[in-house]
């Protein structure tokens, strides 16, 4: 009689496999690819949010704020964007709106730290005989971001990007 191979030797068979399907690349190949797009798409719409905060910091100052808070992190330049707003003569709903586009950007900043604060793991889950992928808090280990939700960030920081942009150009 054979023996029965262990799971973990048939689930690096699947992964054998499943590396054999694409001989021309490496499987570590393709997800550096969707990694490095992913990664560079949601580091590049967040940008855009940093960005549009020094613009309104020079342009509802009135002076080179932006160039004065340029060593200052994302939070402490929002705190001032924000009590200039909330010290401005403008209608009180365009406040609210500009507000809470400011809020929405501040939401987002945790995630974004994750993503660029913290390794990607490349892991084979011996299970379903395939490769995961997710960034990981480095201290705090409960908090993860994997492909899917990276995009999903890229997309709400385009969002709120825009109607930050929109709220700010109101007042």
């Amino acid at each position: 009689m054979g023996s029965v191979p262990s799971r973990s030797t048939r689930s690096l068979e699947r992964i054998r496999t499943m590396a054999a399907k694409s001989p021309k690349e490496h499987y570590l190949d393709t997800l550096y690819k969707d990694l490095a797009l992913a990664l560079g798409d949601a580091v590049w719409a967040f940008a855009k949010i940093e960005w549009l905060t020094y613009e309104r910091l020079r342009r509802l100052s009135g002076v080179r704020l932006d160039e004065w808070v340029g060593g200052i992190n994302f939070r402490p330049r929002t705190a001032i964007l924000r009590s200039i707003i909330e010290g401005r003569d403008a209608p009180t709903q365009a406040k609210k709106r500009a507000l809470a586009a400011i809020k929405a950007a501040e939401d987002l900043a945790e995630q974004r730290n994750i993503i660029v604060h913290n390794p990607w793991s490349i892991w084979v889950d011996l299970d379903a005989g395939e490769f995961m992928t997710e960034i990981q808090r480095y201290a705090g280990r409960g908090k993860s971001i994997d492909l899917k939700q990276l995009s999903s960030f890229t997309d709400s920081c385009l969002k709120v990007e825009t109607e930050m942009r929109e709220a700010l150009n109101a007042l």
